[in-house]
């Protein structure tokens, strides 16, 4: 048998004791603005819920740590997305360089067309059609998305482009096969996968990265790599 305090940690608990109270100091400061200011639930306990819930438990029931949930916190206040709201949402992705699990906050790919509209200079309008390539099987080999937007009070025009592989961002399971989403319906998955990085592109929205793109499922684990860059 364990400490109160050890035993506490396996159950994803924060630790019952004098030290406790400022477990989420360093935290804190990323709730700003996120919180309404007449909340009547201690801001601290709001913490320990998204630190469970959303960023779930290790594989040994352990909470994540603390610094994941600053980040997480952080990029939440920077981008202005609630995670109440399911804006903003996070999983991990096992990092073979590093051999460990990385924590990688994901948006659906109308939070990323959100947050494009509120950049100026410029600012998005909208997304054109996907055109999609075929090899001579009929095969998907490809997507290429352009997104347009406009600077001041001009006309819309285009602001960037990108063109996904199939074969470099369908999601396989550990036999070699496509997941349920990709198989199922692979031309709007791998439409997503361009759009976002088209996005991120050109309006500068840093590691955001889609749930299409490290497939996600409601599972905070996710164990497969996240491969290149691909901004």
């Amino acid at each position: 048998m364990g400490t109160e305090t050890e035993q506490n940690a396996v159950v994803g608990v924060v630790p019952a004791n004098k030290k406790s109270v400022h477990f989420y100091d360093q935290v804190l400061p990323y709730t700003v603005g996120l919180f309404p200011s007449d909340i009547k639930v201690k801001r601290e306990k709001l913490l320990g819920n998204i630190h469970r819930s959303i960023l779930g438990l290790t594989k040994n029931g352990e909470l994540r740590p603390v610094e994941d949930l600053a980040l997480f916190m952080a990029m939440a206040q920077q981008y202005h997305l609630n995670p109440f709201k399911k804006e903003i949402y996070a999983t991990y992705i096992w990092d073979k360089s590093r051999q460990k699990e990385e924590l990688v906050p994901i948006v659906s790919i109308h939070g990323l067309r959100s947050l494009c509209r509120r950049s100026t200079n410029p600012t998005y309008t909208h997304t054109g059609g996907c055109q999609f390539e075929f090899d001579d099987d009929k095969n998907l080999v490809s997507a290429t998305v352009e997104v347009f937007g406009r600077f001041g009070n001009s006309a819309p025009q285009s602001i960037s482009s990108y063109t996904a592989f199939f074969d470099e961002f369908a999601k396989r399971t550990k036999d070699g096969e496509l997941n349920a989403m990709w198989s199922r319906m692979p031309r709007v998955m791998l439409a997503k996968c361009a759009e976002a990085n088209a996005l991120r592109m050109g309006f500068n929205l840093g590691a955001l990265y889609i749930e299409e793109e490290v497939g996600y499922n409601g599972n905070n684990n996710i164990n497969e790599d996240m491969g290149d860059d691909r901004e």
